[in-house]
């Protein structure tokens, strides 16, 4: 037990030393490497981003950091996507499962597209563990690229988002999240339903008449200057 540790403890202090040297290039090459099915957690990538960003003459900034952190995750995604629409069937079958695809998850993920069509990229990327699953059933079942790539990165954001600020509020103590990761992960999907859900409402008030599009605009202005 105690050399897993030492061997944990290594593996957090490579990855550490590289965001710190590296700064946002680091964020981007191991968030690509996270999506792209190595093991590699987000937790602790966009968490030490966020630590790297509090504090006096911080070297980054831990907004930018999240969307280098869904930057890279697009690009990971694209590795298993282009495995699976150029390679087929039998190049997942060999070699999927380097990218942690086995045939029980590529199962799984199959189900998740038919009960959630394509938008399963989007919602998966909430989920750790599972994120990177879709990427290779995508391309074999022939989801359009662009709209893969846009699922992929804007479903990554709010997870890399929650992650870099907790790192930046905690500062120090930006470890305690490695532990709670569990509880995160329904927190920030629990957000986002709420913030889809309120979306919808909001739509169907300004479809139906109630609310006028104007108000809606002038209260979310600062939205479009985004």
């Amino acid at each position: 037990m105690s050399g897993f540790i030492l061997q944990l403890g290594d593996f957090t202090g490579a990855i550490t030393g590289l965001l710190a040297s590296l700064g946002y290039a680091g964020v981007f090459v191991l968030m690509t490497i996270e999506s792209a099915g190595i093991p590699v957690p987000s937790e602790l990538i966009m968490t030490f981003a966020g630590f790297l960003s509090s504090g006096e003459n911080a070297p980054m900034n831990w907004v930018l950091a999240a969307v280098v952190g869904s930057l890279g995750t697009g690009a990971g995604s694209a590795i298993g996507y282009a495995i699976g629409a150029w390679g087929g069937k039998p190049m997942v079958d060999r070699y999927g499962k380097y990218l942690g695809v086995t045939p029980d998850k590529m199962v799984w993920a199959e189900k998740w597209f038919c009960k959630f069509g394509e938008s399963a990229v989007f919602y998966t990327r909430l989920l750790p563990v599972v994120r990177t699953i879709v990427n290779v059933p995508a391309g074999l079942l022939g989801m359009n690229f662009y709209k893969f790539m846009a699922y992929s990165m804007l479903g990554a954001f709010p997870w890399c988002l929650v992650l870099a600020y907790l790192g930046f509020s905690l500062g120090e103590q930006w470890e305690t999240v490695l532990e709670y990761g569990h509880i995160l992960t329904y927190a920030v999907v629990g957000i986002v339903v709420l913030i889809i859900a309120g979306a919808v409402v909001l739509y169907l008030l300004v479809r139906t008449g109630r609310v006028k599009k104007e108000t809606v605009m002038r209260y979310l202005k600062f939205i479009t200057h985004v």
